[in-house]
């Protein structure tokens, strides 16, 4: 694949994606008599689409299935948090926190519901900025598929079983594309502000008598994470005293926003904590070559930083399929290792053979990681 491409990628990366532009004011998709025809061999990103259940439903492949529920937590401040349904079983185990913003910084908590479920059953309290769609919207909200992920240029396409000879040309938008790339304007975004009022909440709910989360909560481990446009909230909080560990998904450490290069040095210059950083296939996710740039512009970074790019995977992810798909038991591992001191966790990162290292499916780099 050559430079060049990746050099296009990066373009469109930029134009789709700075700030919350490409949340706020998506370009509509050119009209076409012929339809986009996507390169063979994705994984689907919402399939095997998981049945929907009521909030109060515990799911999870943890040992700790958890519920959802909306927190208001002040105004035009709404988070869906997600936590171990029977907070008594935890004895005297805390839960460290992660903090969780939306792709297009959509303002809708239970968005990547099964990704974020699955996580919390395995003991952490997580809250997700945006309100809980509930009602005739409510599975559409958690689902979706290939139809919402972004298009880029294809290098080398191959012959289109359509007949179509157009390229990156696009259907009209579905409801679930509508959902995701919305027109809604601020302050209905995930946005610093939110995720920081949440943090605040959280260590004040930990101290707080008569709170479901009175003295269970780890509030000394927080986490923020984040995907596309969600993943530059999540990089805001670069250097933050009280967040101990940054996850970028599909985005690249300061490619999003800013002015080039000096945003990246802007945020290696403030970065303190370790950052997971993992994107998609060049073919299918625009935000690859901004994960490649940010990881380049990082060399001079004092802290671990784990960058990696899955084959086949597209802008999207598996966040929706049942139990978050893959990329649920990763941000497991990253999370149980850099919150709780996990060090079978840290082996999926760590070593010569580490569990990405070796998974033929992963392409990483890696930056004081040994």
């Amino acid at each position: 694949m050559s430079r060049q491409f990746l050099k296009v990628i990066g373009m469109a990366l930029v134009i789709c994606s700075t700030g919350a532009a490409m949340a706020q004011n998506p370009a509509p998709a050119p009209a076409s008599a012929e339809p986009f025809i996507w390169q063979p061999g994705y994984i689907e990103p919402g399939l095997p689409r998981p049945p929907y259940v009521p909030p109060e439903t515990p799911q999870g492949s943890g040992p700790h299935p958890a519920i959802m529920a909306a927190e208001t937590i002040g105004p035009g401040a709404d988070f869906v948090s997600y936590y171990p349904a029977n907070l008594s079983q935890l004895g005297g185990k805390k839960l460290p926190v992660l903090m969780w913003a939306n792709g297009s910084c959509l303002y809708v908590g239970n968005r990547t519901r099964h990704f974020l479920q699955d996580i919390a059953s395995h003991d952490y309290l997580v809250l997700a900025g945006g309100e809980l769609v509930v009602g005739d919207k409510a599975e559409e909200a958690e689902n979706i598929d290939m139809s919402v992920n972004l298009r880029i240029p294809n290098p080398d396409p191959p012959p289109n079983p359509a007949g179509a000879t157009g390229r990156g040309r696009g259907a009209p938008a579905t409801a679930q594309q509508q959902l995701d790339v919305s027109n809604t304007p601020a302050p209905n975004r995930v946005t610093h502000e939110l995720l920081d009022k949440g943090i605040n909440w959280a260590i004040a709910e930990n101290k707080r008598a008569g709170s479901k989360f009175f003295g269970k909560l780890d509030t000394a481990n927080i986490a923020v994470m984040g995907t596309s446009c969600g993943s530059q909230v999540a990089a805001s909080f670069a250097g933050d005293p009280r967040v101990k560990t940054l996850g970028i998904w599909n985005g690249g450490m300061g490619t999003i926003g800013g002015n080039g290069n000096s945003a990246i040095s802007e945020f290696g210059a403030k970065l303190t904590q370790p950052v997971l950083n993992i994107t998609g296939d060049p073919r299918y996710d625009i935000a690859y070559w901004g994960g490649i740039k940010g990881f380049e512009g990082m060399q001079d970074a004092k802290t671990p930083i784990f960058y990696g790019w899955r084959v086949n995977m597209v802008h999207m992810a598996t966040f929706r399929q049942t139990n978050g798909g893959e990329l649920a038991p990763l941000a497991e591992a990253w999370l149980d290792w850099q919150l709780k001191g996990d060090q079978t966790a840290a082996k999926w990162f760590v070593g010569a053979k580490c569990g990405l290292c070796t998974n033929p499916h992963y392409h990483i780099q890696r930056l004081n990681i040994k």
